[in-house]
């Protein structure tokens, strides 16, 4: 069997990108590692996250807990509601969900960065505003289909400069403005976030699930 080696001490991280690069998914659950990939994982793989099993249990629990942390900050600054905030903390700006660009996507994620910074999740949830309205898309394609588009989709790097219980207005940088009117979306929305975990999963999809 092969042997992966890793000089220093970046091994775990080194580790992990080998299992990512494999299309390995390594998750923590109870204190083990839980592997799933869409094959047999690659023994050299493997091998390696067990050599260094302590040290990636230290490094994905530091993850975990800086990611707990940022929801917190998102939270508490930007006014966000709790589900809100640990949801968009969790895009990841290097997987795209549907036919969204990556170009788009990273925009997408600015924006909901500056709507919660700027405290207008707040405003959007005390006005009664939901999820879907403001992060929603459709499900089979996200960025086509603009009728099912939330009011995050409709920013494209703009400005937010109004917000009341039916209208959003957006300021452009040329100084024209464009009203959003708030809608339910029709069958077949979904919250962006939904979308971007189930491409993680379906990546990893679980024909070798196991733990380390």
């Amino acid at each position: 069997m092969p042997k992966l080696s890793y000089p220093g001490g970046r091994q775990a991280r080194v580790a992990l990108n080998a299992a990512k690069a494999a299309g390995v998914s390594v998750k923590l659950n109870g204190g083990k590692l839980s592997l799933k990939a869409s094959g047999p994982p690659p023994e050299a793989v493997v091998a390696a996250l067990k050599n260094h099993k302590a040290e990636i249990v230290a490094l994905l629990e530091a993850e975990q807990a800086a990611f707990d942390e940022r929801a917190a900050i998102i939270e508490f600054d930007g006014g966000a509601p709790r589900a809100w905030a640990e949801a968009l903390a969790r895009l990841d700006p290097v997987c795209p969900p549907g036919d969204i660009s990556p170009a788009r996507w990273l925009q997408f994620i600015d924006d909901c960065g500056r709507f919660l910074d700027d405290g207008w999740a707040a405003r959007a949830a005390a006005l009664g505003w939901g999820p879907l309205q403001l992060f929603g898309c459709n499900r089979d394609e996200p960025f086509a289909r603009i009728s099912q588009a939330g009011l995050l989709w409709l920013l494209e790097g703009r400005k937010l400069s109004d917000l009341t219980a039916g209208t959003a207005r957006i300021t452009a940088p040329s100084g024209g403005h464009l009203t959003f009117y708030r809608r339910t979306l029709e069958a077949g929305g979904a919250l962006v976030w939904e979308l971007a975990e189930l491409k993680k999963r379906n990546k990893g999809e679980n024909h070798g699930d196991g733990d380390a």
